[in-house]
């Protein structure tokens, strides 16, 4: 269960974003969640303090732990002497220049790309006791440089210097929406680390193109009606854009700059709600910004248009496990897609009944391995009543709002700057400056 936002924290940090924003807004990220002991290196003297401000100092380069045991944090060195104990740590660094290193990082959470690596934090860190007994690990810094981990993080380093100014801008807009209504927030920060927010992983992977293109778009964001938006984005829309309230229905009605479009400079002859024309689609490399080409990156190509097999058996497994038990399946049945051919309403019939499954992240997560994108067709191999196997085609990876980052660079590297990038994927919108 979810805990309740602490509202006290909330309307604090909504006051202080009032005021920060003549300068940097300062964040707090989740960037941990999952485990009960976290390995730490500092590289200057650090200030440790529990809830009760009790302090140590800790010089020099200096490696050590945070466990949690009994209902009780405990900061322990490298000969394994506690230090300091409590239901709660915040650490700074004396130079602010200097970071933090936490080793084996949790990532990718329920995905099939989820593991483990060493991150580097500049900024302060807090350390909380959740409600699952795990510790929360909280990151706080300026917004700008959380924008140096968001960004490579989103769309790589390799990316030309429109299309990374284009992210940082989707980035830096969800992370100030973030900040001004809480949708991200819990009981000690306001924005997180995963995909569900943004992935920030950090600062150690920041080059001098994403420091330029952070630097170069300073306190920008996009805004509609002098409002600044969530700039959404995702990976390859596979051709088209989709709907906001295809995909998120409980975040907005139909909105201009969330609309779906063809993600090409004219338009398509087909309507992928239909089945004859999304096959058609699918089963095609329509000329749109994304499609696999010089201008794309290589690592986007397998996305475009991809394939999946899979056996009744272990799709019947994956649904009795997180829907319910309907026995073999043996159809599947798109019932409602969005624009762009997305989705959001499927029917699962099986030996023992049937049943429906709403949302296009729900649909992509029956998959013991999630699908890059709900946008897909289904062909049955064997008899109709009896299939072997469900051969799944699909276009795209992600949801499909907004900005479609292997487009992004595609219009950078044909010489679009990040203006022009914005104003294709956000109809309707503005970019504005919300602080210098």
């Amino acid at each position: 269960m979810k805990k309740r936002p602490n509202i006290i924290f909330l309307v604090l940090a909504f006051l202080s974003v009032s005021i920060l924003f003549a300068e940097d807004p300062i964040v707090r990220v989740r960037i941990m969640y999952t485990e009960d002991e976290i390995s730490i290196s500092s590289e200057s003297k650090i200030y440790i303090y529990n809830q009760d401000k009790s302090k140590i100092i800790l010089r020099g380069e200096r490696t050590f732990s945070i466990v949690l045991r009994s209902d009780t944090l405990k900061l322990i060195d490298d000969k394994g002497r506690t230090l300091i104990i409590g239901s709660s740590f915040e650490m700074k660094n004396s130079d602010k220049n200097k970071n933090l290193g936490i080793k084996n990082v949790p990532f990718g959470i329920g995905w099939f790309w989820a593991g483990k690596e060493d991150r580097v934090y500049k900024g302060g860190l807090e350390f909380y006791i959740n409600a699952e007994k795990k510790i929360d690990v909280i990151s706080v810094l300026d917004i700008e440089t959380y924008l140096l981990g968001v960004v490579p993080s989103e769309i790589g380093i390799t990316a030309p210097l429109e299309a990374l100014k284009a992210q940082t801008i989707c980035a830096r807009s969800e992370a100030v929406v973030g900040l001004e209504t809480g949708k991200y927030a819990g009981e000690h920060h306001v924005l997180t680390a995963d995909i569900y927010c943004q992935v920030y992983s950090g600062i150690g992977k920041a080059n001098d193109a994403v420091k330029k293109a952070v630097s170069e778009t300073r306190g920008e964001v996009l805004v509609v009606n002098d409002t600044v938006i969530s700039a959404y984005y995702a990976s390859n829309c596979g051709g088209h854009s989709e709907d906001i309230e295809n995909v998120w229905p409980e975040r907005s009605g139909h909105s201009e700059q969330w609309s779906g479009h063809p993600d090409m400079d004219g338009e398509i002859n087909l309507d992928l709600t239909q089945a004859d024309d999304i096959r058609t689609w699918i089963n095609s490399e329509p000329d749109s910004w994304c499609k696999p080409s010089e201008l794309t990156p290589e690592w986007s190509k397998q996305h475009f248009r991809w394939t999946r097999s899979i056996s009744p058996a272990e799709l019947s497994k994956a649904v009795a496990g997180k829907v319910e038990d309907i026995g073999l399946i043996y159809d599947i049945i798109p019932l409602e897609r969005g624009v762009s051919g997305r989705i959001y309403d499927i029917l699962f019939v099986g030996a023992k009944g049937h049943c429906r499954v709403k949302g296009e992240l729900d649909i992509r997560m029956l998959w013991e391995s999630p699908l890059k994108s709900s946008c897909f067709i289904v062909d049955k191999i064997g008899p109709t009543a009896n299939p072997v196997s469900f051969i799944i085609s699909g276009a795209g990876w992600g949801h499909g709002v907004g900005m479609c980052q292997t487009g992004a660079i595609a219009q950078a590297n044909a010489q679009r700057t990040y203006k022009d990038i914005l104003a294709h994927y956000f109809r309707g919108s503005a970019i504005k400056q919300k602080y210098k």
